[in-house]
């Protein structure tokens, strides 16, 4: 006993170091992993003629392609002459796209004027990446304070994620330090853009050896570098992420139907719809699956957000209490900023008299359960059973098989609804969203889930084999 509790002590002192040093270090472990390095350009009217099919050919994974420039101290208002042609041929040789706008606005009203311009030109376009205010005004904003600057550009962010693109801000090492609050950027979910050129003139001839994922979304760390396909210079990034590359939405904290509702009654949608791009609509959609073809019923709403709770208007336009007798799908998606469509939630109900209607092979199993397994019906259903039909007694095999049978109900039963194995997915989509694949407690915790979800798949498969063993009896 000595000896398990020597045991018990040291796992828990392990595990307690582990977590301090994961949360001491979680800096390096998150560079140590941060192995994505997306390349990608940014061009201009400066960059003359591109061949955008020599530029795919190549590393380039990605455009940020300048739409305005708003100099207010030459009353200059220019939208560039290459933005359209550039958007188009970009997005037709498979680039993933963003725009700018470069502006030295110091007032929110100069923000809100400067986007409202740029927004006129951008009407029936969709972006992978986000629209950047390109901040970098020596005479109208570098002496600008954070506490009067971050207003005004805050103004100018939401006026574009209103208008249904995901928005960032781009600038230098120094303008983020001085003029801007970065973390207040990264918590509001704006993507952050910096030039570091690391202290030369044009900048580095290769990201090799630098790492800024810590600090900013895409790093420019060229404005001289070479593509073919370009003539001229042109400005080199990477991007630490595929979150603009990979479209995903989830629906967290569901309330969806589910196996049976009664004719007439109601049931109410809930959960929250949320997506690391702007979602421009969801759409819920029922469908009768006698004719799937086209919804019985249908709601779309705008959101021009990240996150959105389904209720008020959405819920209200599906009415579950008018649908009459049959199978339904419920299905949920979401189009984001790219204009890319994402399945959120797919599910199946049943609108019935009966409280659960079951095939009729589901019949046959469960009257073969209540035969063979008491202990598989209701007790007051075992009662009457009991009643109702002469004592028999099993011989002992089938005594054996029958108590083997109800253990693996209560250990499928049991790796079903503990906790424990949804908290250790948990952990792992938290290590894999956090970069933290190669810490000790992102193995403890993947090790976990992977031998949890083995347990409940092998209890669920002998459970299923011993009701076919005894079907067959």
């Amino acid at each position: 006993m000595q000896g398990f509790f020597s045991r018990i002590t040291a796992f828990l002192t392990a595990l307690v170091v582990a977590a301090v040093m994961l949360s001491a270090f979680a800096g390096q472990f998150r560079a140590a992993a941060a192995a994505v390095e997306i390349p990608g350009i940014d061009v201009s009217k400066y960059q003359d003629k591109i061949d955008w099919n020599a530029v795919a050919q190549t590393d380039v994974r990605f455009a940020i392609i300048r739409c305005c420039k708003i100099i207010r101290a030459y009353n200059d208002w220019e939208f560039d002459s290459t933005f359209e042609e550039n958007y188009a041929a970009a997005k037709a040789n498979g680039l993933a796209v963003g725009a700018y706008l470069f502006t030295d606005a110091a007032t929110i009203d100069e923000f809100q004027d400067d986007v409202e311009y740029m927004l006129g030109f951008l009407k029936d376009k969709s972006f992978e990446l986000p629209v950047f205010l390109d901040l970098e005004s020596a005479s109208r904003q570098e002496h600008l304070p954070p506490s009067e600057f971050m207003p005004a550009v805050l103004a100018g962010l939401e006026m574009i994620e209103d208008a249904g693109h995901t928005a960032g801000v781009y600038s230098s090492t120094a303008f983020f330090h001085e003029c801007l609050d970065r973390k207040q950027l990264q918590d509001a979910g704006y993507c952050v853009w910096e030039a570091n050129y690391f202290n030369t003139v044009n900048g580095l001839l290769s990201p090799a050896g630098h790492d800024l994922s810590n600090e900013a979304t895409i790093w420019q760390y060229s404005g001289c570098g070479r593509c073919e396909g370009i003539n001229t210079t042109v400005d080199r990034n990477i991007c630490y992420t595929y979150q603009y590359f990979n479209h995903t939405a989830e629906l967290a904290n569901p309330t969806l139907p589910s196996g049976s509702l009664r004719p007439g009654s109601n049931f109410t949608v809930g959960g929250t719809v949320r997506a690391d791009n702007v979602i421009r609509t969801i759409t819920g959609a029922i469908y009768d699956m006698k004719n799937p073809a086209e919804p019985v019923q249908t709601v779309t709403v705008y959101p021009h957000a990240k996150d959105y709770k389904l209720t008020g208007f959405f819920t209200k336009k599906l009415v579950f209490s008018t649908l009459e007798e049959g199978t339904y799908n419920l299905r949920i998606s979401a189009i984001d900023s790219a204009d890319t469509e994402i399945e959120v939630a797919d599910t199946q109900f049943i609108v019935s008299t009966e409280d659960r209607p079951v095939t009729a092979a589901q019949q046959t199993q469960q009257q073969t359960a209540e035969v063979t397994d008491p202990a598989a019906v209701g007790t007051a259903d075992a009662a009457v059973l009991a009643a109702s039909q002469p004592a028999v007694t099993q011989p002992p095999a089938a005594q054996k098989q029958s108590k083997s049978l109800l253990r693996l109900r209560y250990a499928a039963w049991f790796s079903e609804h503990w906790s424990l194995r949804k908290t250790a997915r948990t952990a792992v989509r938290i290590g894999l969203k956090l970069d933290l694949v190669r810490t000790p407690l992102y193995r403890i915790f993947s090790g976990c889930s992977t031998t949890l979800e083995s347990a409940y798949i092998a209890a669920t498969l002998m459970l299923d084999a011993c009701r076919n063993a005894n079907q067959a009896a």
